[in-house]
């Protein structure tokens, strides 16, 4: 505590100068804000080194796949997708991208014949745009093919995961304007309500706005050299403002109290010392809770624990050198313009007398608050856990549009097939590497979970039996042609002995018949190629498949060869699987695993890719890391709790009810966000599922949030405890002396957080939907009844093995 009494002495004399750093620091965030989306990156959901990861870069590497691609969907309004207006309408608006640089290739209806390309109903056709670079940089482009793409007959969306990003750009923009339209006021209206006067409620909100612009031109410049995702802009606004604003409020309060006894430089350093060490020991308890998110491999995650880690950081740095100096100017003019006598905190005789019923019966309240978690939890446990994309934008988004319309006119497993890339002993063109692709293809259809699957196999035997069924018709009509020839030539030779002899000889036409059939088959076999052996129109052999490669008509045959050089690279051989389920569903999920666990043909290996393979790796990945960050969140943060109140039970009762917030956090989580419940209120589209991301950012974030409070609170009762008070009257006295500045710190993070519960991107409504849950169920269930009726079992065990110690009195005063 000497420590932080000295860091407050020192924050008054040099009170000046730290307020111009931070006004130049101030000043670069108002600069490099507007900047910052720039720098920032859409994705991050790989880097795992994952099977499906492994798979996609083969296919980029060795089948010459896009890195990225658009998908453009017209609809025709009424015109038929597949009339000459509308296809001409499609080439018109597709021309131009044709043309850029970037581009690689535009596939349409026209280009392969593929129905697939046309809806369901007709009236909607797609276009693939694949393009030369990386999702990233196709995500720059994204306006420019908008711009060119459009037409006057046909409505057009682009989407695709690049526009989807881009999307999800604008949007947090938006979020982040909408969400500070609504805070601000709420949070400024809920200080003076709390402080009694303008000024005292004013010097929070500007740290908070400081806190957050600070941290923007911290992030820019790390933006330059280390990825970070474009969440991190409202993640670290939702935090910045909230932390910001209640570690202000915290201090400003206990800058009041002291100023009524003290002068002003001795208020300041006694701040500091008091609340300014909460402030510490709680933001490095919120620090841990995000850093937590650096052990996952996913860029998306990494950037937002690094962005939450440098925004606690900045507004840690600001409650401990911003604030006091700032205060330390203001002095007694911090409780100008009042607007309501000081009556003390709001709401302390309800928080006093709510303690003192909770300890005479303090098994019962705990009992209660167990069925009260429980029934919380409760729609917990039965999440589904996926990974969506467009879905978590609003439906006004063109890439959302697109993508909706994707789902409802076409066949979405189709456009989303599963990749088995297979690693043969033979050239996958000959005859031995073909039976294997066939023999592996039939194992994965025996699996059940297949609908449709495309291999170099399966093309070249339709191919072969179309052949085949060319050659025989030709036959057959050249059969027909012939045998009216012989019967041509035999009437013209009988009709010739007629004249010359008068009669026909016996036998004479049978031998001309015989010799006329003889020189016709001769003809048509002369004509006619005989098919390879192996090929049959019934029935198609990969040996047969591998001789009618060989032939004229399969070499010259460009579309053919195209769509066989697709399928085989090297030794390897690609297999497309379209399964039965939406890829974005667990039973995809299942699916992949039942692909994964066939045993290939002896000497073949293979891999399982493509967005349900992806989406199940990646929650896999996210969740086989999770019981390392949360064993290292727990433990970590007890530890702090431990060096900070010297007491081994204390920490361990900090760490049970923080978990306990969290559940009714997941409860509303999927209360909400899958079942669908409130989904008018807060405008969205229920999913069906729960992101996958969300149950480990919730965590990360929520228990370093919650765990403020009970610092604040633990911090205070320990003040109590040590100046001699018994264990039921420090708890008491901790919350009477707490009661309204916690209070009204958790109605400001409820209406900072729960401002971005109205916002645009699902993720963004669910983080802080569950963060404003989380604090309102620790400021009201946990803290009023959980905490005191645990303390007052425990009894002086609370505080072993520390103990009650001398309390340090700055100044040599009382």
């Amino acid at each position: 505590m000497r420590g932080f009494y000295r860091l407050g002495s020192f924050d008054y004399r040099w009170r000046w100068p730290i307020l111009a750093l931070w006004g130049l620091l101030i000043a670069a965030g108002a600069v490099f804000a507007p900047r910052i989306g720039g720098e920032l990156e859409g994705g991050g959901f790989d880097g795992a080194g994952t099977e499906a990861e492994r798979v996609q870069d083969l296919m980029v590497e060795e089948f010459g796949v896009s890195p990225a691609t658009l998908t453009i969907v017209f609809d025709g309004e009424g015109l038929d997708a597949r009339s000459e207006e509308f296809r001409r309408a499609e080439r018109a608006a597709l021309e131009p991208l044709r043309e850029m640089e970037e581009v690689r290739y535009v596939s349409t209806y026209a280009t392969t014949g593929d129905p697939r390309f046309i809806s369901d109903d007709g009236g909607e056709a797609y276009a693939v745009v694949a393009f030369d670079t990386s999702i990233d940089k196709t995500q720059d482009l994204v306006d420019e093919v908008r711009r060119k793409v459009r037409s006057d007959r046909l409505e057009t969306y682009v989407t695709g995961a690049p526009a989807v990003y881009q999307d999800i750009q604008t949007a947090s923009n938006e979020d982040i304007r909408k969400a500070e339209k609504y805070a601000f006021p709420l949070a400024v209206l809920i200080l003076i309500f709390a402080f009694g006067t303008v000024v005292a409620a004013g010097v929070p909100v500007l740290i908070g706005g400081a806190s957050v612009l600070s941290t923007f031109a911290v992030l820019y410049f790390v933006a330059g050299y280390y990825d970070m995702s474009i969440f991190v802009l409202t993640i670290s606004t939702m935090l910045g403002l909230g932390l910001g604003i209640d570690y202000a409020l915290f201090a400003v309060s206990r800058f009041r109290e002291e100023l009524e006894d003290y002068p002003v430089e001795e208020a300041v350093a006694r701040t500091v010392a008091t609340a300014g060490r909460s402030i510490f020991f709680s933001g490095m308890a919120v620090m841990i809770g995000l850093s937590g998110l650096l052990f996952f491999p996913f860029m998306f995650m990494r950037s937002i624990g690094l962005a939450g880690v440098i925004v606690v950081f900045v507004s840690v740095l600001a409650a401990l050198t911003l604030l006091p100096a700032f205060v330390g100017v203001l002095g007694h003019r911090v409780n100008s313009l009042s607007i309501r006598r000081h009556r003390g905190a709001p709401g302390t005789r309800f928080w006093s007398r709510s303690a003192e019923l909770v300890m005479r019966r303090p098994v019962v309240v705990i009992l209660v608050v167990g069925v009260l978690l429980g029934t919380l939890l409760y729609p917990a446990l039965h999440m589904n856990l996926a990974v969506p994309e467009a879905s978590v934008l609003p439906k006004k988004y063109e890439s959302r549009a697109g993508d909706d319309i994707l789902r409802r006119q076409f066949d979405y497993q189709a456009l989303n097939p599963m990749q088995v890339v297979a690693t043969l002993s033979y050239d996958p063109l000959s005859a031995e590497g073909l039976a294997d692709v066939k023999e592996l293809g039939e194992r994965l259809e025996a699996t059940g979970e297949v609908r449709e699957l495309t291999s170099v196999y399966t093309v070249g035997e339709r191919a072969a039996q179309r052949y085949a069924r060319q050659v025989v018709e030709a036959r057959e009509r050249a059969r027909e042609r012939a045998d009216r020839r012989v019967e041509e030539v035999v009437e013209a030779r009988l009709a010739e002995l007629r004249s010359q002899l008068g009669f026909v000889p016996a036998g004479a036409e049978e031998r001309i018949r015989e010799e006329a059939q003889r020189r016709a088959e001769a003809e048509l076999r002369r004509r006619l190629p005989d098919l390879p052996e192996g090929v049959s129109a019934e029935r198609v052999t990969p040996e047969g498949v591998a001789n009618f490669l060989e032939l004229p008509a399969a070499r010259d045959s460009e579309r053919l060869r195209e769509a066989i050089d697709s399928f085989v690279a090297g030794d390897r051989a690609l297999i497309q699987v379209v399964g039965r389920d939406d890829p974005y569903f667990e039973e995809a999920y299942a699916a992949v695993e039942e692909l994964r666990s066939v045993e290939p043909p002896p000497g073949t290996t293979f891999l399982v890719g493509g967005l349900s393979a992806g989406q199940r790796d990646f929650i896999a990945s996210l969740y086989g890391k999770a019981p390392y960050v949360v064993g290292f969140v727990l433990g970590v943060t007890y530890l702090i709790l431990l060096f900070t109140f010297r007491s081994m039970f204390i920490p361990l009762k900090a760490v049970i009810v923080n978990i306990l917030s969290l559940t009714a956090s997941f409860g509303a989580m999927v209360f909400v966000f899958q079942d669908g419940h409130l989904s008018g209120l807060l405008n969205f589209t229920p999913l069906g599922f729960v992101d996958a991301t969300l149950p480990i950012l919730m965590f990360c974030t929520i228990f370093g949030v919650s765990m403020d409070y009970e610092v604040f609170l633990l911090s205070r009762i320990r003040e109590a405890y040590e100046n001699g008070d018994s264990n039921a009257a420090s708890v008491a006295k901790g919350l009477t002396s707490t009661a309204g500045i916690i209070t009204s710190a958790a109605a400001i993070i409820i209406a900072v957080t729960g401002a971005f519960a109205f916002t645009g991107i699902v993720l963004i409504k669910a983080v802080g939907l569950g963060l404003a849950v989380a604090v309102f169920v620790d400021a009201t269930i946990i803290r009023v009844l959980l905490v005191p009726a645990t303390m007052r079992i425990l009894g002086d065990w609370n505080w072993w093995p520390g103990g009650r110690k001398t309390t340090f009195h700055p100044g040599g005063r009382d």
